[in-house]
């Protein structure tokens, strides 16, 4: 994954654009697998156990004209625990701080 800096450096062109796209939605509805299929690599890991995904993981998506950073964000559920607490605290701070919510559903439920 390239450096931060390097994302953000000022050498892009004028007609760059890039956008912070938070992946968020209830645990195991496909957000991790949804964000290895756009950037064709697995980044995030993939499990059948719910709350696979603890901290949010950046993908970045890179075309000529235009990068997608993704955020891959824990599940939103009602928390049981304080591990379950964190991680809708780590969901949220990923909705502050994107420009763009893209909300994952289920359709089979």
């Amino acid at each position: 994954m390239p450096e931060l800096d390097s994302i953000f450096s000022d050498d892009w062109g004028e007609n760059h654009r890039s956008g912070l796209v938070a992946v968020v939605g209830r645990p195991n509805v496909g957000k991790s697998t949804l964000i290895n299929a756009i950037l064709e690599q697995k980044i995030a890991i993939v499990a059948a156990k719910p709350q696979t995904t603890r901290q949010r993981q950046l993908g970045i998506y890179t075309k000529a004209e235009a990068q997608i950073l993704f955020i891959d964000t824990p599940g939103i559920h009602k928390p049981k625990t304080l591990m379950g607490k964190y991680m809708i605290g780590v969901a949220h701070d990923a909705l502050k701080d994107c420009d763009v919510a893209l909300w994952i559903l289920d359709a089979s439920a």
